[in-house]
């Protein structure tokens, strides 16, 4: 009895509160990943704005990063999805120096694509601190148009020898020498 009206609850909350999808968020909307689980890596997170535009338009992302770090180092490798143009020069690597007094590092780009799409600034952050090296991938969203991923028809696609299809994707490996 008590499973079926805690069952009847939840029902009747989540048709009251309803769904949203990313075509009603706007721009103004802030995103963040504090306060949710990560993976181990580098203790840093993200906050951004909701960047939609219609093509051909700018589109401004305030990005914040943070860190729980007292000292150490912050390098930001910043990349930009085919078709996603930056119209302000950021550089692909940014340098920040983690101290007590300054824990939180600002980020201002400004984007445009001539077709509709989803597309991905992505961060590859690499802390350094006293105990070794930490890194962590993120990425911020920009909706252009209707703003849905467009999937690639370029993938290659072998038969395995049980007759299963398998999809073949690059693959890149570092390795890195440690004295």
């Amino acid at each position: 009895m008590k499973k079926r009206t805690l069952l009847l609850s939840v029902l009747l909350l989540s048709s009251m509160v309803g769904t949203s999808t990313a075509k009603e968020v706007k721009n103004n909307t802030m995103i963040t990943t504090k306060g949710h689980y990560q993976k181990p890596g580098a203790p840093v997170n993200l906050t951004h704005n909701i960047a939609r535009v219609e093509v051909g338009e700018v589109a401004e992302i305030n990005a914040t990063l943070s860190t729980t770090l007292n000292a150490g180092d912050m390098e930001v490798s910043v990349a930009f999805d085919e078709g996603l143009e930056s119209k302000e020069p950021t550089g692909d690597l940014l340098k920040f120096t983690v101290s007590e007094g300054q824990k939180e590092f600002p980020l201002h780009f400004k984007v445009s694509a001539q077709s509709d799409g989803l597309y991905y600034i992505r961060l590859l952050i690499k802390v350094d601190e006293e105990s070794g090296a930490r890194m962590r991938a993120m990425a911020i969203p920009v909706y252009v148009g209707e703003g849905e991923l467009q999937k690639k028809s370029n993938q290659v696609i072998m038969k395995a020898m049980g007759g299963e299809n398998i999809s073949v994707s690059k693959a890149q490996e570092t390795i890195e020498i440690i004295e």
